[in-house]
C-alpha cells in the first residue's frame, strides 16, 4: 500500500472508531444512571471505578478470545508502551472524574479538549521543531467549536481545583495518544499492548473500587440487572476495546496532530447521539434519561470542529519517521 493510500486508509479507520466512541457515550452515560440505585450510597468514586472494570476487563476477553495465548508473549517494547498508557489513562481518567465533580459539565467538555494544543506541543519537543501554524489555528478552531458546544459561562468560569484536575487529565491523554506514533513503538504490535493496557487498568480500576466500597454487595448488585450488563458490553466493544485496538494500530500512520483534531468531532457526534438514543434507553432500563433538542449551537461547535479538520488536510503533516 502506498503512503497516500495507507494515510487515507488510516483516517477512515480512525474516522469509524471517533463516531462508535463518540456514540457511545450516551451508553456510558446510561450504565452510570442505571447503577446509581443499585449502589445507593456509594460515593461517585465507587461509581466511576466501579463501572470502568468490567468494560476493560471485557476488552481483554475480547482480545483474548481473537488472539489467543500469544496476548502476553510481549518484547522489553511492547511492556514498556502497554505499562506507559495503562498508566497515562487511568491518570487521566482519574483527574477527570473527581474533576467533574467540582465544576460543571460544560466546562469539563471544553476545557477536555485542551489536549488539541497538548499533542502538537509534545511532537513538537520530540521532533525539535515549531508546530506547523496550520496545525495551531487548527487546535484554536477546535477549542471554539467545544466552548460553543459546551455553552462555557465566562462570567462564573474560573480556575479551581476541579478545572485544575481537568486540565492535568489532558496532559495525560495527550501523552498517551502521542505514545502510539512514538518510533521507537513504530512495531510494536497494538493486539498485544492493548491487551496488557486494559488488563493493568482494570486492577487499577478493580483496587480503586474495592477501596472506596462502603458495602460490599454493592460490588455485584449491578451484576444482576440484564440492562446493565448489556449496555455495559456493548459500550466495552464499541467504545472501548474495538475503537483502542484500531487506533493504536492505525494512527501511527498519520501524524499525532491529525489524529487529535480528528477525534476531536467525537464530543460533536456523542451530542448527536443524545438527540436520539436516551429516550429508547430510558424505557427500556427505567432510568430518567431524556432526548436532547438539535440547537443551532450544537450545528455551529460542529461546523467549527469540521473546518479544523478539512483545514488540516489542506495541509497535512507528515506521519512520524524513525528518529
Amino acid at each position: 500500500m502506498n503512503p497516500r493510500a495507507r494515510h487515507w486508509t488510516a483516517f477512515a479507520v480512525l474516522a469509524a472508531c471517533t463516531v462508535t466512541g463518540g456514540a457511545s457515550f450516551v451508553l456510558y452515560k446510561a450504565s452510570v444512571l442505571t447503577q446509581e440505585p443499585l449502589a445507593a450510597g456509594e460515593s461517585s468514586w465507587f461509581i466511576a471505578a466501579h463501572n470502568l472494570v468490567p468494560r476493560f476487563a471485557i476488552g481483554v476477553l475480547f482480545l483474548v478470545a481473537i488472539y489467543r495465548g500469544q496476548l502476553l508473549r510481549l518484547t522489553r517494547l511492547e511492556w514498556m508502551q502497554a505499562l506507559f498508557m495503562a498508566v497515562m489513562s487511568f491518570s487521566g481518567c482519574l483527574l477527570q472524574t473527581d474533576g467533574l465533580q467540582r465544576t460543571t459539565a460544560g466546562t469539563t467538555a471544553f476545557l477536555g479538549q485542551t489536549y488539541v494544543i497538548f499533542i502538537p506541543l509534545w511532537w513538537a519537543l520530540i521532533q525539535r521543531k515549531r508546530p506547523s501554524q496550520w496545525a495551531l489555528v487548527a487546535s484554536l478552531l477546535v477549542l471554539a467549536g467545544a466552548a460553543v458546544l459546551s455553552r462555557v459561562d465566562w462570567h462564573t468560569f474560573r480556575i479551581g481545583r476541579g478545572e485544575a484536575e481537568i486540565l492535568s487529565s489532558t496532559v495525560f491523554f495527550s501523552l498517551l495518544l502521542c505514545s502510539l506514533n512514538w518510533p521507537a513503538f513504530a512495531s510494536n504490535r497494538a493486539e498485544c499492548t492493548s491487551t496488557v493496557m486494559f488488563l493493568v487498568e482494570g486492577a487499577m480500576f478493580a483496587a480503586v473500587a474495592v477501596a472506596t466500597c462502603r458495602e460490599p454487595a454493592h460490588l455485584f448488585t449491578p451484576y444482576a440487572s440484564p440492562g446493565w450488563v448489556a449496555i455495559v458490553i456493548v459500550a466495552a466493544v464499541l467504545g472501548t476495546a474495538g475503537p483502542f485496538v484500531l487506533i493504536n494500530r492505525w494512527q501511527r500512520f498519520i501524524a499525532p496532530t491529525e489524529a487529535g483534531l480528528l477525534y476531536s468531532f467525537g464530543p460533536v457526534v456523542a451530542a448527536l447521539t443524545e438527540v436520539v438514543l436516551p429516550a429508547p434507553l430510558a424505557r427500556w432500563t427505567g432510568i430518567d434519561y431524556a432526548n436532547q433538542p438539535l440547537t443551532p449551537v450544537l450545528l455551529l461547535g460542529g461546523a467549527l470542529i469540521l473546518s479544523a479538520n478539512v483545514l488540516i488536510q489542506l495541509r497535512p503533516e507528515p506521519p512520524p519517521q524513525a528518529l
